[in-house]
């Protein structure tokens, strides 16, 4: 795929995302987050890369009625996405590495998926750890290696005998326990723990998963049309292992879970 380091995206692609990628890949992981970080009635908490707020809005109902939820994100597309989905949540655009909150105010703070493009990942680190009130609990998502998320790998290997990219590893470029250990304690976290957790990929087809995969991230902008349907049609033909009887698509994913106290 095309370079996504950032994890920018367009309007178009976060209605995508929003539609289609957060029901099949992501929201599962939500309740995960919440007991890992042992989120509870009345505590103040803040999602880091909240995209189109599932987590920070499953927080918020977790916290209710006293508790606080703040959603950051550097994508206002996102974020426009969420403000409609909810009222109750705080929407900030914000990077993670400047956070825009004083010392020691959160409870708890929370991350899925975004970790690994943060353009300075140590920075970002430390400001969630100086946002954690003392006793606080941090809880971090990160995808697998690839290596161990094969129905992802076949995507992203579809995109390079097509179009003679490289793989793209950013999304799973914290996937060795060791390194990802590494970074967190050299971000000031010594109480690190780390824990691989399984999940399930589900879409409605093929084509809907791999245009999601086009259209609905980083690289919505990338294809021509032509270039699109060469990569659909390659696609009905290379991942038919991946399709169920009934002409849908599962596969199974592999996630580390990261939490500390502060």
């Amino acid at each position: 795929m095309v370079d996504s380091e950032t994890g920018q995206v367009s309007e178009d692609a976060a209605m995508i995302y929003e539609a289609v990628y957060l029901p099949a890949l992501f929201k599962e992981w939500c309740p995960r987050v919440l007991a890992a970080a042992d989120v509870k009635s009345g505590h103040h908490v803040v999602d880091i890369a909240c995209g189109t707020g599932a987590l920070a809005i499953a927080v918020s109902k977790k916290v209710a009625p006293n508790g606080e939820t703040v959603g950051i994100d550097i994508n206002e597309g996102m974020l426009d996405i969420a403000r409609s989905k909810s009222f109750s949540v705080e929407w900030i655009n914000a990077p993670a590495e400047a956070l825009p909150f004083n010392d020691e105010h959160f409870d708890c703070v929370v991350s899925q998926f975004g970790l690994m493009y943060f353009e300075n990942q140590e920075s970002a680190i430390r400001e969630m750890m100086r946002v954690l009130k003392p006793g606080g609990s941090l809880a971090v998502v990160v995808w697998d290696r690839l290596d161990n998320n094969p129905g992802l790998a076949a995507e992203e290997y579809l995109w390079r005998q097509i179009f003679d990219d490289e793989v793209d590893e950013t999304p799973y470029r914290l996937g060795d326990k060791r390194a990802l250990e590494s970074l967190f304690r050299k971000s000031g976290v010594a109480n690190v723990q780390i824990t691989t957790h399984e999940g399930t990929a589900s879409f409605d087809s093929i084509e809907s998963w791999i245009h999601t995969g086009a259209k609905g991230w980083t690289e919505d902008d990338a294809l021509s049309d032509d270039q699109l349907q060469l990569l659909l049609k390659t696609a009905e033909e290379e991942l038919t292992s991946f399709r169920t009887s009934n002409g849908a698509v599962a596969f199974p994913t592999s996630a580390h879970i990261v939490t500390a106290r502060k």
